[in-house]
């Protein structure tokens, strides 16, 4: 038991120094290799969503360095080759997860234990954090990517609500909000059927500090845990520092290069890409901006070389280190046919969108010259304008009175139950089926009926009392003496 703790105290001290590997194998500390720059996240900064998905939710913005950003960028446009780039590397899967830690009031109340390395898991599988521990939220490639924190609570006037009260019995040990919320810290809002907590950021401040999680798989073995550093801590409510919006001039022009043909195509047309460079100043800047609900894309334009107006092109616009694709389709339909090699120019730049404040762009990009595909907009014949039947322009066949009169007669002979029956005597032909059926169906259930009566046995009368001697003649009669009267 006390080997535990101190293993326990252990994992803690080097969880909360930073990077931290989890061993694969207790036995001996892998040697670990990635295929990116693994640093601490940048441009940590919140915004409250006022009470638009429940009263306490805060988005959370934050990026990434260009090395994590192209290596996921490929990874999700190259699978098969990142893939196996990763064999080579003794892996069978390498992924990222974002982990937020936050304290309210305070720098130094964080909730990140050793649990936050294994899902909130111990090794018994049983599970020690709530929904309140966010240790495995979305990961993209964009530079700059957000997630929601701080939303349901749960009921307190539940007693068994989980997310409030968290659950702890002889099996689990799970904290809720209630375990890890400080009294003071929130005020109750009554409502009809329920009651819940609600932190109010003109009282209180909450902190934040955001971490990479990395999981290398390798063929043979346990996963491989490791962790960024902790980022700079950012704040909002009370003690938080007010941010001021970007204005015209603050960005600068897009950095391009590396153009080329991507070999792939869009409603039959080229794709062309480019590398973004994205330093340290845009990012955070981009993640300002979508931290107050605005945001920074990126446009791209390309003509061919000697016209005066730029064309759109369709493709990526979110900002992010690494290969942009673009579709050519927009420039082959303004031109309608593109000669093989024809030179095209390209350029970008980058459109700020801010909450209660003008739109404004950077300045372009430098201009990238290259060869085009032959390209050709094959346009159809244009379909006749549809026109009313009576305007139709298709010579209409003259009919004639007798034709009408027997159309005429056809549609009145017609029945208007089933479409098509002669109706003898006004009635559907299926109507007289179903009235045949029926008499036939009666015949038979009388004839049936009689049958059976007939056949009935008839009942055996009772037998008769026998019959009386008659009385003799009255000149045969006994005289009493033995002797006929005579």
């Amino acid at each position: 038991m006390k080997m535990k703790k101190i293993g326990a105290f252990l994992l803690a001290a080097f969880t909360a120094a930073g990077t931290f590997v989890f061993p694969a194998s207790a036995a001996e500390e892998p040697e670990v290799k990635l295929p990116f720059e693994l640093t601490a996240p940048n441009n940590v900064s919140m915004v409250w969503l006022e009470g638009n998905d429940s009263e306490n939710t805060i988005e959370i913005h934050y990026s990434q360095n260009n090395s994590m950003s192209d290596w996921s960028s490929r990874k999700s446009a190259d699978h098969d080759t990142v893939m196996q780039e990763l064999n080579d590397m003794g892996y069978d899967d390498v992924w990222i997860n974002t982990q937020i830690d936050w304290s309210i009031d305070t720098q130094d109340d964080w909730k990140a234990d050793e649990y936050w390395l294994t899902g909130g898991y111990d090794e018994d599988f049983r599970q020690h954090l709530g929904d309140w521990a966010w240790t495995e939220c979305d990961y993209s490639e964009e530079t700059s990517m957000s997630t929601w924190i701080f939303r349901w609570m749960g009921n307190i006037d539940d007693p068994e609500d989980p997310f409030w009260y968290g659950v702890h019995n002889d099996d689990d040990n799970i904290k809720g909000w209630k375990d890890v919320l400080k009294e003071g810290q929130y005020d109750v809002i009554k409502g009809e059927d329920e009651s819940h907590a609600k932190i109010n950021l003109d009282e209180h401040t909450i902190y934040t500090r955001v971490r990479w999680l990395v999981t290398c798989r390798p063929l043979e073995g346990e996963d491989i845990h490791i962790t960024s550093d902790w980022s700079e801590i950012a704040a909002i409510g009370k003690d938080a520092v007010k941010v001021e919006p970007l204005k015209p001039g603050d960005i600068a022009a897009p950095v391009i290069s590396d153009l080329r043909y991507t070999g792939e195509e869009f409603n039959g047309f080229p794709v062309i890409g480019f590398k973004l460079a994205v330093d340290d100043t845009l990012a955070s800047q981009v993640t300002q901006v979508s931290g107050t609900q605005g945001g920074i894309s990126i446009e791209v334009e390309a003509r061919l070389k000697g016209k005066e107006e730029w064309v759109g092109l369709q493709g990526d616009w979110i900002v992010k280190a690494g290969e942009q694709t673009y579709a050519l389709q927009h420039l082959a339909e303004a031109e309608g046919q593109v000669e093989q090699d024809a030179p095209i120019e390209l350029r970008a730049r980058y459109r700020c969108d801010q909450i209660d404040q003008e739109e404004f762009w950077s300045d372009y990009s430098e201009i990238l010259t290259f060869g085009s595909e032959e390209m050709e907009v094959v346009t159809t014949t244009p379909a006749p304008e549809s026109i009313a039947p009576e305007e139709t322009t298709t010579p209409a066949t003259t009919t004639t009175a007798e034709e009408k009169e027997e159309k005429k007669s056809d549609k009145k002979d017609k029945c208007s139950l089933c479409g098509f029956c002669p109706q003898p005597l006004g009635l559907c032909i299926f109507i007289w089926i179903a009235i045949i059926v029926a008499i036939v169906v009666i015949i038979i259930i009388i004839v049936v009926m009689k049958k059976k009566k007939d056949n009935k046995p008839a009942e055996t009368p009772a037998p008769a009392a026998p019959a009386q001697p008659a009385a003799p003649p009255a000149d045969t009669a006994d005289n009493g003496n033995g002797e006929e009267n005579k």
